[in-house]
């Protein structure tokens, strides 16, 4: 942790995120004002035997985009230990229970290769440093052909958190999407981007990206 000029409190994601654990579920419907639920034509449907990873999964809130997809696997992956024991437990086939891994995604993960048919991460990457480093390691997990659906908010400014009497934010890494294009695109993955946009801006950006 350290501080910036004007004395505000500056965390890393885990300890940040565990601060406010039990706050995180009120943006949840902020969040998803983002994508407005778009991605949700890019998840297959019907298939059987699914095994679906969300990295960086906090407390859930894709839960009730992925469940209905009934994989057969469901593992959640954090950082936030307090945050990911908020998320739901079951998320999948009748018995299938939730996963829940606290991993840190800029090591390497701890799943085999070619483990997920689909794997998520929305509103992650402005918190991973080493990003060509992860986007390696989820091309490993992944089976061929197979999809990595990510939510990128184009974030201008770290957000000032409140936690009882204390100020912080949480460290961030300004990505521009030319840089994640080009190296998804180094790291094997077929892409499509699709802009985000808010009264004509673009606020961010959905990339689905495929193992080819």
């Amino acid at each position: 942790m350290s501080y910036n000029q004007k004395h505000i409190l500056i965390h890393d994601p885990k300890t940040g995120y565990n601060t406010i654990a039990d706050q995180y579920g009120a943006y949840h419907k902020h969040l998803d004002s983002f994508e407005k639920g778009v991605f949700v034509k890019f998840l297959p449907r019907g298939k059987e035997n699914l095994h679906i990873i969300d990295l960086g999964a906090g407390d859930g809130r894709l839960h009730k985009f992925l469940a209905p997809l009934k994989p057969s696997r469901y593992v959640a992956c954090d950082i936030a230990e307090k945050l990911l024991k908020r998320h739901p437990l079951h998320g999948g086939q009748a018995g299938t229970n939730v996963e829940k891994v606290v991993c840190d995604l800029e090591d390497t993960l701890p799943f085999d290769d070619e483990s997920f048919d689909v794997a998520t991460s929305f509103f992650v990457l402005e918190h991973i440093e080493d990003i060509d480093s992860l986007f390696g390691e989820v091309y490993r997990i992944l089976k061929s052909w197979w999809i990595w659906i990510i939510g990128h908010f184009i974030q201008r400014r770290e957000f000032i958190r409140k936690k009882n009497k204390d100020q912080f934010r949480i460290k961030f890494f300004n990505h521009r999407i030319q840089d994640l294009e080009k190296l998804l695109t180094k790291n094997f993955f077929y892409l499509h981007v699709l802009p985000i946009r808010e009264e004509g801006n673009i606020i961010g950006h959905i990339l689905v990206c495929k193992k080819v």
